[in-house]
């Protein structure tokens, strides 16, 4: 009997791999932009290819790097909107977003924009994210988008728990909380574009960003648990702030109590080159500038990975936060 494959229910559209900010937890901005990078035509075909297979019951999600350096991004939120997709998000460093962004974003149809901000401390986020002035730019970009808003129904920010964030979470959820504004937390994991082995949080230059203290730890992750319950707009699941706490204690430790990793599951990333990939370490399954993402979804090579997926057990990045489920 043939295997149900699920269409995607999720996209994950990743326009370019540089960024302005140079972050501790992430060296991607070491990357230079690639002349290979598809153009915004070659974007907005793709979203006419996406809507085709999957008639629209899918969520699209618009990224990097930081997305706001790829000149005209918003055109592919606009193509988006008119072809009908209903949940159109972007993931934002913040640090462009002036008050004439702001306004174009409220009116591209839009749905969800989530800044990155870990500390309302600028000189923490700031030391982090390494440039002066990021804290002070996100906080601003959040203000400004609630005065406009527009088509956006959400506005979120993104927290790392991390070291030299933990002490200052409670005043960021108040911060949060008192605006409406939703909170998505994620924890802190071996720092992107580098490869520094399974030892990296106890030794070493980036050990700093673990948080060793284990029953601060907890006791940070037992707060958020609890403003949740309380009803404070926490984007996480209760099961996924639960694994945090395994993750914390022990990172080799599969975080699923089922011992499977659902990538394979409606999930779909599209990288700057048009690298189509179900899973970031299982390499791509095709590429939508030679084929329709029909054909790709369901190929030989596809089918290889999610075999692949169903029997990996690593607590990756995307397993631990972006795409947990329970």
């Amino acid at each position: 009997m043939q295997e149900f494959i699920r269409k995607p229910k999720f996209c994950s559209i990743e326009v370019l791999y540089s960024c302005i900010l140079k972050c501790k937890m992430c060296h991607m901005w070491k990357n230079p932009r690639s002349e290979n990078e598809l153009s915004i035509e070659q974007w907005k075909a793709f979203i006419s290819d996406l809507k085709r297979f999957t008639q629209l019951k899918t969520s699209i999600n618009i990224t990097g790097g930081e997305p706001f350096l790829k000149e005209n991004v918003l055109d592919i939120v606009r193509c988006a909107a008119q072809e009908g997709f209903s949940d159109i998000s972007m993931t934002s460093n913040g640090f462009l977003t002036d008050n004439r962004l702001i306004k174009e974003i409220a009116a591209s149809g839009l749905t969800m924009l989530a800044f990155s901000l870990d500390s309302i401390n600028s000189d923490i986020h700031d030391y982090l994210r390494g440039v002066n002035g990021v804290c002070d730019k996100v906080m601003t970009a959040v203000e400004c988008l609630l005065k406009e808003k527009g088509t956006i129904h959400k506005i979120g920010i993104q927290t790392i728990i991390m070291g030299p964030t933990l002490a200052g979470i409670p005043e960021l959820v108040k911060w949060a909380s008192e605006r409406d504004v939703s909170i998505y937390f994620m924890a802190i994991a071996e720092p992107l574009c580098v490869s520094l082995g399974p030892d990296w949080s106890i030794q070493g230059d980036f050990s700093f960003l673990w948080p060793q203290d284990l029953e601060k730890r907890n006791e940070t992750i037992d707060f958020i648990i609890q403003t949740k319950e309380h009803g404070v707009d926490i984007g996480n699941s209760l099961a996924q702030l639960k694994a945090f706490k395994m993750y914390f204690n022990d990172p080799g430790e599969f975080v699923k109590k089922e011992r499977k990793c659902h990538m394979d599951d409606g999930m779909l990333k599209v990288g700057p080159m048009g690298d189509v990939a179900l899973c970031g370490q299982k390499g791509s399954i095709g590429n939508i500038s030679s084929c329709n993402i029909q054909d790709i979804w369901f190929s030989t090579e596809a089918q290889k990975v999610r075999e692949a997926i169903r029997t990996c057990k690593t607590n990756c990045p995307q397993m631990v936060n972006c795409y947990f489920e329970e």
